[in-house]
């Protein structure tokens, strides 16, 4: 069993409140939980409302099968026009 690990620092520009933030980082959790079927949460600065971390974990046979998951949750967050990614980091264990 292989278990991938995605840390991800955002920075929500366009944010005025906590409940703007709240409402970006949910569609994309929501998004990357029904497109890839991973684990996601947000894990810290849950109090700043311009800044995010979130995290990702999925569960596979494989460990290159799980960084391409990964990866791909990566560009997803890429995509979205209303955050900038800062950072990121995937661990395999």
């Amino acid at each position: 069993m292989i278990v991938g690990v995605l840390r991800v620092e955002l920075r929500l520009a366009g944010a005025r409140s906590l409940k703007d933030k709240r409402r970006v980082v949910q569609s994309l959790l929501d998004r990357a939980r029904r497109e890839y079927r991973v684990a996601a949460a947000e894990v810290n600065q849950q109090d700043s409302w311009r800044r995010a971390t979130l995290g990702f974990a999925c569960v596979s046979a494989a460990a290159d099968h799980a960084a391409q998951i990964l990866s791909r949750v990566t560009g997803l967050i890429e995509r979205e026009t209303r955050v900038e990614l800062i950072d990121y980091t995937i661990e395999i264990l």
